[in-house]
């Protein structure tokens, strides 16, 4: 005999609104099909056998129409018709794909990192561009000083527990002779505000700028170059970034990022802006634009010096001979990448009839080189 279920009660959910309504359900193998109604007999739907599927709620049968958009949901009153239903519909325990709701929610996520991904990428660094340039200089200053003391904080943070208190190496000697390399290399050139550079006491090969005119070198820097020269490159280039504001930028752009992180990962403290500014500044990861423009900017600041364009080059030439790819402690090199088109367009400016000054005395490069000594 025929398995049937005639005229029997259930609660529907047509997926669109939130209430739930009183249906009678009537389903055979014959009719193929589960047929619902309201209780003063119109037709709501009828489900193929064939598409109909179910989960438990408890003790519950919830059936369910595999596919459906709307995700309508039914539920008989009694467990003895839940039963007939189950004998009824050959395919009611079958795997069923991804439902519409997975479905939408996969559509949504992948919706959710695609708009994350332009903010980072395309908007924000859009709007940092545009706002740099709004910013007040001593605003600018300000945020770099923010910027520079989270550097600080996290390169002298001891082993032992204890901040280092050496941080900024001040040998009258050493400072002398970096105030005659910068004072040689800006001649009468404006900046929009003060310019403050300075030699750290630490061993990574690295100088960066912060917003606000601050020009770091690295005690790393000067033990590597071979001659001051090649350390006036590297500070030119740098300063090429002050004129172009590019660390307001990176900040900015580095700030943004990260405040749009903190937000979907939790960050109530507001540290990992901060962080990821500091970070991003102290690694320099200008846009390839922006180096390029910082090169030029150097080159002509030595040119105009009188200094040796090829000593732009030739610093980065030996890292890369002498230590390989690349990596690990080489931060300098791997933020403003030493590439062959680059020293090229070095040498492309060497007048070969030129003669050329030195930006230091021997004495005043050795000082230089002993200003983070005691």
């Amino acid at each position: 005999m025929m398995a049937e279920v005639t005229q029997a009660r259930a609660s529907f959910f047509d997926g669109k609104t939130a209430g739930k309504q009183a249906v009678l359900i009537t389903s055979s193998r014959a009719l193929g099909a589960l047929r619902i109604e309201t209780v003063e007999g119109h037709l709501i739907a009828e489900w193929p056998l064939s598409d109909l599927r179910q989960h438990q709620d408890g003790a519950h049968m919830v059936l369910f129409m595999q596919g459906d958009p709307d995700e309508a949901r039914l539920t008989p009153d009694r467990l003895d018709d839940a039963k007939t239903i189950a004998l009824i519909a050959q395919d009611l325990h079958q795997r069923a794909p991804l439902g519409p709701a997975v479905k939408k929610m996969a559509v949504w996520g992948a919706g959710a990192v695609a708009a994350l991904v332009l903010m980072i990428f395309v908007i924000i660094p859009s709007l940092a561009n545009q706002l740099a340039v709004l910013i007040p200089p001593e605003r600018e200053q300000r945020i770099g000083q923010t910027v520079l003391a989270q550097i600080e904080g996290a390169l002298t943070f001891g082993q032992d527990g204890e901040e280092d208190t050496s941080w900024v190496c001040e040998n009258p000697q050493g400072t002398a002779a970096l105030d005659v390399m910068a004072q040689t290399l800006i001649r009468d050139m404006e900046f929009p505000y003060d310019l403050s550079i300075n030699v750290v006491d630490h061993e990574m090969i690295n100088a960066f700028a912060v917003p606000g005119g601050q020009v770091i070198l690295m005690r790393g820097l000067l033990e590597e170059a071979e001659t001051p020269e090649e350390v006036a490159g590297v500070l030119a280039h740098e300063l090429g970034h002050v004129a172009n504001r590019d660390p307001m930028r990176l900040a900015l752009r580095a700030a943004g990022s990260a405040g749009i992180l903190s937000l979907v990962l939790g960050d109530a403290t507001g540290g990992l802006v901060i962080a990821g500014a500091a970070e991003q500044v102290l690694n320099a990861s200008h846009t390839r634009a922006a180096e390029a423009d910082a090169d030029v900017f150097a080159l002509d600041m030595m040119e105009s010096a009188n200094l040796p364009p090829e000593a732009f080059a030739t610093f980065f030439d030996r890292l890369i001979e002498e230590h390989g790819d690349v990596h690990g402690a080489l931060e300098l090199v791997s933020s403003h990448p030493a590439s062959a088109r680059r020293a090229e367009r070095a040498r492309d400016r060497v007048d070969q009839d030129a003669t050329y000054a030195r930006v230091l005395t021997d004495d005043q490069w050795q000082d230089l080189r002993a200003i983070c000594a005691d």
